[in-house]
């Protein structure tokens, strides 16, 4: 099998013939990826070597440079500190004038500014002299004892001269470095000389070294503390190397380099350290690395630059060369394919192909055909069709003249030729085949005409037409038994045809119309024309199904539904549709009774759902639609039941109903359902099967929506349960729920539970003395203030007049008297303020009682509360008991002392 030129692989281009000049290309390519490979790998190696010698060279002059600087602080140190010995000797001679001299000496010895101070400190710190004072004595007691220089020659640290940290002078706020030197006598430390130079003054002589640009020098202490710098001496004065640069600086080496960025102006330098021999000194020296390396990176950017320019254009180049030569090779290979698969084509083509040719003297002949076009005509493979006869003797006779008028047409107008011919073949049934060809017209340049054509077998085409036409004859007759209508529409002329059928359904009578296809849409009703355009369209462009119900018109010019159905039966060669068959029903009875159905279930109070096996809704009258915010009717999509409960525990339970339904047919319930405002609704609902016989089948649910009436029974309930003038469980509520924790203690569902009794000390004179009213405000804050303090499980209750109950879930004995007490303080601490403005506060008296699981009856356990509560009341109220075996039996005749007042009014 040939190859296509699209899936053509490298392997096979490497294997032709005509791949030589590509197979060298290729060498050649490669070759020249090798060399530019190892130029660039020469070009970027050298260009490392010249940036290594750079850094090195760099690297070199900043080392000599700190050895220069480093030699030059030493002499300057030296200098100085032979100044200050000499003074030192001047000084113990004690001689003033000599002194004064001696310092004036130096101040005249070194630049102005550089030396700022000259200072004498004795033993204990004292400035005794400086030189900015007048005569040298200090006008105010000044002490350096603080000081760095000072404390090192008290410690004896520095026998000779010492270097100090930078001081910033208190007055002067001008920084110095303090040059000092031990003044003693008979070993003892009988004073400190100190020189104070200014950082400006070394800062100026590395300016000088320094130069411009961003290179830089500095003097800097063993500590890591700046003495001076060439740049930005400001900054640094008060200021330390960074740790990690100081570590740098190990003991044993004298010298160094490294790299870094400053952290005072952000530049990254070449650094060299140099140790000033002698002194615990270190001089750096950092050189701007873009200052030495730039212009060497520059000229080598440029030179990467323009070789990389110089290699684009020689790889441009070359795969310039090695697509041209692949297109040479493609299009051999393609002419070499295009020219086998012509080959294969013309011999593997249904039917034949040929070559007519007429010369400029009118002679006809052929002059070329397959064997397929031999085979087609029944001609053996060798036969001889120069003369046309052995061609013209296998056409059936009767359809040789319409065949020549056919050519002769054609050729006159020099057209496409298209015929179907029958030719002999007695193997065949009836003894003929078939023939179809195709042809068009092609002048050549001597004037002769080539017809270029193909001609294919159609007997089993022409044999499927006959029986169509015959099934279309059985399908008149089946329409016309069934009562159905038969149209047919010839879309090329637009002109429709309808049967008698057709007419009548309408109440015209025969076949009177003739309709076309906008006289067609005219009687269709105008709101189904465009669903009737939209749904024909659909069914020329994807085959979709025809059928659609609409209405037309009627002779009365009244309104009648029909359902169309129909099929394309032709299409053109260009996949168009010519010809359509369809039929026509009557469905306006059951239009009717759909209607008539609609109405019905539409107009009553009930809410109708139908629901598939599955349990997915498919239909929803008008007011289920308006309840739960679906589609009304037919649902399209699957519209879930699910949807509609609370939740899945309310879907699964309804599911259950479907068991019941099964077996007797029908189910009744009440259910809570979602709205389509998000409410939940109670509804009587009663299920049927749809077809009684499929107990598998679809289910009609209808709703009727008992919301109100449920509601209006819960509130009944709630008020049986509840006092109206508290709001809170009356005494029925109360036992209700005392029975239920005492069940739950019986079946050990809860560790404990205690009842806690409670009654308003003196309640009647509240209502005697502000009305019953203002007794009632009493009872409402009482309520409200103990509930505010109970826990969710918990559960207060009116037991009757001023008595409330409150029981405590899973609360010890000890627990709930705890809670009591808390209570008892809370309303005592209460102040109520009554509507004329008067303010109360009141005091309770309260009895608990343990609930243990041997209790036996709740009224039982209510009473040991009811005599604990009459056993606080009898010994003083406002107080709290806990209910014992041994408390004494109730006796209203011993109350022991004189009833008092157990509350107080204030005036608001």
């Amino acid at each position: 099998m040939v190859p296509s030129p699209s899936v053509l692989t490298v392997r096979d281009l490497w294997r032709a013939e005509h791949t030589r000049s590509l197979r060298v290309a290729l060498v050649a390519l490669a070759g020249l990826a090798v060399a530019i490979a190892a130029y660039w790998s020469a070009l970027l190696g050298g260009q490392q070597a010249q940036r290594d010698d750079a850094q090195a060279q760099s690297r070199l002059r900043a080392g000599q440079m700190a050895l220069g600087v480093s030699i030059q602080v030493q002499t300057l140190l030296a200098g100085l500190d032979y100044t200050l010995q000499s003074l030192a000797e001047v000084h113990a001679a004690r001689d003033a004038g000599a002194f004064d001299q001696a310092v004036q000496a130096i101040y005249r010895s070194y630049p102005s500014d550089a030396v700022l101070q000259i200072a004498v400190a004795d033993a204990q710190g004292r400035i005794t002299y400086s030189s900015l004072e007048p005569g040298g004595r200090p006008q105010a007691a000044v002490s350096i004892q603080d000081r760095e220089h000072f404390q090192t020659h008290v410690r004896g640290q520095t026998p000779g001269l010492f270097v100090g940290r930078p001081v910033l002078g208190r007055v002067s706020q001008r920084w110095t470095i303090q040059l000092s030197r031990a003044v003693r006598q008979d070993g003892g430390l009988t004073g400190v000389l100190v020189l104070s130079l200014a950082p400006e003054h070394i800062a100026q002589y590395f300016q000088a070294i320094a130069g411009e640009g961003w290179d830089v020098v500095a003097l800097v202490r063993d500590d890591g503390a700046y003495l001076a710098r060439s740049q930005r001496l400001q900054a640094v004065l008060g200021n330390d190397l960074p740790p990690e640069r100081r570590q740098l600086f190990e003991p044993g080496q004298t010298r160094g380099t490294y790299e870094a960025v400053s952290p005072i102006d952000g530049v990254e330098r070449q650094y060299a350290w140099s140790r000033v021999p002698g002194w615990p000194l270190l001089a750096l020296v950092g050189l701007d690395r873009q200052a030495q390396l730039g212009p060497l990176g520059r000229q080598q950017d440029a030179a990467l630059l323009r070789n990389a320019l110089a290699t684009a254009a020689i790889v441009l180049g070359a795969l310039l060369m090695l697509w041209l030569a692949l297109q040479r090779v493609r299009s051999d290979e393609k002419r070499l394919r295009a020219e086998r698969h012509f080959a294969r084509l013309a011999q593997e083509a249904p039917g034949g192909l040929f070559r007519f040719r007429v010369d400029a003297d009118g002679s006809l002949r052929m002059a070329f055909t397959t064997l397929g076009f031999r085979a087609a005509h029944g001609l053996p493979p060798d036969a001889d069709l120069r003369d046309m006869r052995a061609l013209n003797h296998s056409i059936h006779r009767a359809d040789l003249p319409a065949l020549a008028a056919s050519m002769r047409a054609s050729l006159a107008a020099r057209s496409p030729w298209d015929h179907k011919y029958r030719v002999n073949d007695p193997a065949a049934p009836g003894g003929v085949r078939w023939l179809h060809s195709h042809a068009r017209p092609q002048s050549e340049e001597d004037g002769t005409l080539l017809w270029y054509g193909h001609v294919r077998d159609v007997t089993h085409d022409q044999a499927l037409q006959e029986s169509i036409r015959q099934s279309e004859e059985r399908l008149r007759a089946t329409v016309h038994a069934v009562r159905d209508g038969l149209w047919e529409w010839d879309i090329a002329s637009g002109r429709v045809r309808w049967d008698e059928r057709c007419h009548e359904m309408l109440g015209y009578s025969g076949s009177s119309l003739q309709l076309d296809r906008e006289n067609f849409l005219s009687r269709v009703h105008p709101a189904d024309r465009e669903r009737l355009r939209q749904s024909l369209r659909r069914h020329f462009d994807t085959g979709e199904e025809f059928r659609i119900e609409v209405r037309m018109r009627t002779a009365s010019r009244g309104w009648r539904s029909v359902e169309a159905r129909g099929q394309v039966t032709q299409r053109g060669d260009n996949g168009l549709p010519l010809r359509m068959l369809g039929t026509q029903t009557d469905i306006q009875q059951r239009v009717d009774q759909a209607r008539l159905i609609s109405a019905l279930l539409d107009r009553g109070s009930a809410l109708v759902l139908v629901a598939t096996p599955a349990r997915d809704i498919s239909y929803v009258n008008e007011r289920a639609a308006q309840a739960f915010g679906l589609a009304s009717g037919k649902q399209d999509g699957s519209q879930p039941f699910r949807a509609l409960h609370p939740d899945e525990d309310s879907y699964q339970r309804f599911g259950a109903l479907y068991d019941t339904l099964k077996q007797i047919g029908v189910v009744r319930t009440e259910w809570r359902l979602r709205m389509a405002s998000g409410q939940l609704h109670w509804f009587d609902i009663q299920g049927t099967l749809l077809d009684p016989l499929d107990e598998d089948g679809a289910v009609i649910w209808t709703l009727i929506d008992t919301d109100a009436r449920r509601r209006a029974e819960e509130a009944l309930e709630t008020l049986a349960l509840t006092d109206a003038l508290t709001g809170v469980p009356n005494r029925r509520a109360f036992l209700e729920r005392l029975d239920t924790e005492l069940q739950h203690l019986h079946a050990a569902l809860v560790p404990g539970a205690a009842i806690v009794l409670l009654d308003i000390d003196h309640f009647k004179r509240v209502n005697d003395t502000y009305g019953h009213a203002s007794g009632d405000v009493v009872l409402r804050e009482l309520a409200q203030t103990v509930a505010r303090r109970l826990r969710r499980q918990d559960m207060l209750g009116r037991i009757g007049g001023e008595e409330f109950a409150v029981l405590l879930s899973g609360a010890t004995p000890k627990v709930a008297l705890q809670r009591a007490e808390e209570l008892r303080q809370a309303v005592a601490e209460q102040e109520i303020r009554l509507d004329s403005g008067t303010v109360l506060s009141i005091t309770i008296s309260l009895g608990v009682y343990g609930m243990a699981a041997q209790d036996e009856t709740a009224a039982q356990c209510l009473e040991c509360a009811d005599a604990a509560m009459y056993f606080s009341k009898r010994n003083g109220r406002n107080r709290s008991t806990l209910w014992s075996a041994d408390l004494p039996a109730m006796d209203a005749a011993a109350t022991g002392t004189a009833p008092h007042l157990a509350f107080r009014a204030k005036n608001a």
